[in-house]
């Protein structure tokens, strides 16, 4: 591994939120985590909301609902904190915000949240919170399409990781095995760092390597080598079902745990196991799991479905993944879904015994009418980059109509918002 950046050894606490303000706590925040935290209440005997904040972030340490549920107060106590430059409280609040950060429809909000955690450990030195802080955030910026900064920001999460003689930035939170996959890319570069794990496993907790044995495994399969996947992903389940024998397991390890045991029944030719087992790690990302994840096993589900020649499979599969692109802002999964189209119509054409796919297809994609000349110029202006103001102007319009016929734009093209339309109209072939 190289060296460290030396802007991430040593300790920098000229971060600076701008003017923005503290938010005001409602005393009804109080008065309801009073009633979900009533031995709280007792031993604290305050009606402090930083104290609240924390009690909260440590009774529902690692539950995705709850913290999300709380998100605004959390976040909230987390920058008077570091205004008030108490960066140890910092640092526990995001650990907990780290679970639900890649739930949030704006990302750009999640990613804050975690650079002011990622402040503060350099302000303490904090290198272990600030490898998993600096890992999840890589993983938040590959979700938004900054493709290069999350990857760097990720590999020097590792390298902190590396240095401290344990990689547990793999399991907390455990979506980022997802993001590791995507980042490391190739079989290749998995079974280098999976030796990486092996070496730091002097001091590494198991539920690490039971991330990277998956990861491994995976690329064994779509490199068509049965025989390693099928070894890596039982070992990866033996580890994971052998440190839960003194405890529960959290919704995230079911989770994992499913799609592993989906993995397998994939290697193995078992399609009807492999879709059971899919489908409830579909469920249970969807109620606990980050829109990434959720979107990758989407694609996954896709891509295996239409291989094994399940086309009404691949179909559920595909509208999933359509309605989650249009919904959240992650432009791969746009990317993906107008790809599938595109090439499930081609070959739907071409397949006669694909005529049910094809008419699904070509119904929910179809224009429900075609774009007016002077929504289609808005259009156009909007793929430029221009803003509603200089649309305006340009076109001689107010705002308030620019508006207005982006109403009628996203309505047309089935979106919901400009990304996804300037991303629609470029498949179906619609933009200069």
């Amino acid at each position: 591994m190289t060296s460290l950046p030396t802007f991430f050894q040593e300790p920098v606490c000229s971060y600076s939120l701008g003017e923005q303000p503290v938010p005001a706590h409602d005393p009804a925040d109080l008065e309801r985590l009073e009633r979900l935290l009533p031995e709280t209440a007792h031993h604290l005997g305050t009606r402090d909301t930083q104290e609240y904040a924390l009690a909260y972030a440590e009774r529902y340490q690692g539950d995705v609902m709850h913290l999300e549920h709380e998100w605004e107060f959390l976040a909230a106590a987390q920058l008077r904190a570091w205004q008030q430059e108490k960066y140890e409280v910092v640092i526990r609040l995001t650990t907990a915000l780290a679970y639900p950060a890649g739930r949030r429809a704006n990302l750009a909000e999640a990613e804050q949240v975690l650079q002011v955690g990622i402040e503060a450990c350099r302000c303490l030195s904090d290198t272990q919170h600030l490898a998993s802080f600096l890992n999840r955030q890589g993983g938040l910026m590959i979700a938004r399409g900054h493709y290069y900064q999350g990857q760097q920001l990720w590999s020097t999460g590792v390298q902190l990781a590396e240095s401290t003689g344990s990689l547990p930035v793999l399991w907390e939170p455990l979506a980022s095995f997802v993001y590791s996959a995507d980042i490391l890319g190739s079989y290749g570069a998995a079974r280098q760092f999976i030796e990486l794990l092996h070496d730091a496993q002097r001091n590494a907790d198991p539920e690490s390597l039971t991330a990277a044995l998956f990861i491994r495994g995976f690329f064994a399969r779509i490199s068509q080598n049965p025989d390693q996947a099928y070894e890596d992903l039982s070992a990866c389940l033996q580890l994971l079902l052998a440190g839960t024998r003194s405890t529960c397991l959290s919704p995230l390890q079911q989770l994992f745990s499913i799609v592993v045991q989906a993995e397998l029944a994939r290697v193995q030719g078992h399609y009807t196991r492999a879709q059971a087992y899919t489908e409830t790690a579909l469920s249970l990302a969807h109620v606990y799991g980050d829109h990434y994840t959720l979107g990758i096993l989407l694609i996954d589900q896709v891509i295996f479905t239409y291989h094994q020649d399940q086309f009404a499979d691949t179909r559920v599969a595909f509208l999933h993944l359509r309605e989650l692109a249009q919904r959240v802002e992650t432009p791969y999964f746009l990317e993906r879904s107008h790809f599938f189209e595109g090439h499930l119509i081609e070959n739907a054409r071409t397949q006669p015994v694909q005529p049910k796919l094809l008419a699904v297809l070509q119904t929910p994609t179809g224009l429900h009418e075609p774009l007016s000349t002077r929504e289609t110029e808005v259009l156009q202006l909007v793929a430029e980059g221009l803003p509603n103001r200089e649309i305006a102007k340009q076109l001689v319009i107010t705002p308030s109509t620019v508006k207005k016929h982006l109403e009628h734009i996203y309505a047309k093209l089935d979106t919901h918002n400009r990304t996804s339309a300037i991303v629609r109209a470029r498949a179906l072939n619609m933009l200069a």
